[in-house]
C-alpha cells in the first residue's frame, strides 16, 4: 500500500504540483540534475521552494481532498505529506520511454516511511549502502529509494539503482544539449519541460492513437527537431508557452500557420474551447515556433474542474 501510493504520489508532483512554484523561477537543483541516467531524451520539473503562494495554488490544494481518510492515514503513517514536503522536483525520461526516473528535494523522515511500507508488505533491501524500498507484487517493477534525509529517487528499479549508483558525481551524465536546454527552461519557468529529441521519435509506433500516429509521419511535424516549454504562475493567473524547434524558417512558418488553422476551427458554441482558443498567441523566431497561453484565475480554474468537452468534429 505504502509504495503503490508513492508510485502514485509521483505523477502527482508533476500535475498538482505545478501549482505550488515560487512567482520567482529558479534553476535546477544541481544535485538531482547529476543523478539523471545518461541515456535520458526527456527533463522536466518543478520549483516548490515555497508552496501555496498563489490563489491558484490554494484552489488546487483545496479540490485535493486533504481531508480523505486514505491520504490522511498515509500521512500519519509515513510523516510525508506531498503537498508540503517538497521543494524541487526532477522527471528524467530514458531514450526507449520505457524506463523515467522522478527525483525529489523535500523533508523525508526514512526511518518511518521505511516501517510503514514494511507493515504494509513492502521490501526494504539494501544497495550500496541506501535502502530500496519494493513492491511485495511480482508483477511490480517499482521502487522508492531515500539516498539521504533531503533526497528521493522513484522508478523502476534498474532506474533507481543508476541513481544510487551516480550518487557523488560532480557533473551530470546526461546530453550536455539536453541539459543547457532544461536549465533555459527551468530559469524561465516554474513548471518546465525540455527535449532534443524530436517528436516524430516520440510519436512514431509508440501510441495507440490513429490520429497522432498520422501526425507523426506528417513532414511538418517530422521537421520538429527540438522542444521545450512551461508554466509562470501569478496572482493573475498562469501563463503557458512553448517551443518548437524546426528543421528550416519555412517549417517554423508552417507550423505555426497549421497551429493557428486548429484554433480557427474551435467551435463559437463551444464557449470554454473559444476562450482557452482566443488567449492562445502565435510567433516564429528564425527556425522555432512559440505559442503562448494567458488564463485568467477563474479560466485556469474552470480548466482545472471542468475540463472542456470534446465536439463531434473533434472526435472525428
Amino acid at each position: 500500500m505504502i509504495l503503490k501510493a508513492f508510485m502514485k504520489t509521483a505523477p502527482v508532483m508533476l500535475l498538482t504540483l505545478v501549482v505550488v512554484g515560487t512567482p520567482a523561477t529558479a534553476s535546477i537543483d544541481q544535485g538531482l540534475l547529476n543523478l539523471v541516467m545518461p541515456d535520458a531524451k526527456v527533463l522536466s520539473g518543478i520549483q516548490v521552494d515555497q508552496a501555496v503562494v498563489s490563489p491558484l495554488a490554494q484552489y488546487v490544494l483545496n479540490q485535493m481532498q486533504p481531508n480523505d481518510p486514505g491520504f490522511l492515514k498515509f500521512i500519519s503513517e509515513t510523516g510525508f505529506d506531498p503537498r508540503y514536503n517538497l521543494t524541487q522536483v526532477l522527471a528524467a525520461t530514458s531514450a526507449a520511454g520505457n524506463s523515467g526516473l522522478v527525483l525529489g528535494r523535500g523533508n523525508f523522515q526514512i526511518s518511518q516511511l521505511e516501517a510503514a511500507a514494511k507493515a504494509h508488505g513492502g521490501t526494504v533491501t539494501s544497495y550500496k549502502g541506501v535502502d530500496i524500498i519494493t513492491s511485495p507484487n511480482q508483477n511490480s517493477t517499482g521502487a522508492v529509494a531515500f539516498l539521504d534525509g533531503s533526497t528521493a529517487a522513484i522508478g523502476d528499479l534498474a532506474s533507481v539503482q543508476g541513481a544510487i549508483d551516480r550518487r557523488g558525481s560532480s557533473k551530470p551524465s546526461a546530453d550536455a544539449g539536453l541539459i543547457q536546454k532544461a536549465n533555459d527552461a527551468s530559469n524561465a519557468n516554474q513548471a518546465w519541460f525540455a527535449t532534443t529529441t524530436p517528436l516524430s521519435d516520440f510519436l512514431n509506433g509508440k501510441t495507440a492513437n490513429a490520429n497522432l500516429n498520422n501526425l507523426s509521419q506528417n513532414n511538418l511535424f517530422q521537421s520538429i527537431l527540438q522542444s521545450s516549454g512551461g508554466m509562470n504562475f501569478s496572482s493573475g493567473g498562469v501563463v503557458i508557452s512553448g517551443d518548437a524547434v524546426t528543421a528550416s524558417a519555412q517549417n517554423a512558418q508552417a507550423l505555426v500557420d497549421v497551429l493557428k488553422f486548429l484554433v480557427s476551427m474551435v467551435p463559437v458554441n463551444n464557449q470554454q474551447l473559444k476562450s482557452l482558443a482566443d488567449a492562445a498567441t502565435f510567433g516564429v523566431n528564425g527556425t522555432t515556433a512559440h505559442i503562448s497561453l494567458t488564463l485568467s484565475e477563474q479560466q485556469a480554474e474552470q480548466l482545472i474542474t471542468s475540463p472542456p468537452k470534446k465536439t463531434a468534429a473533434m472526435r472525428n
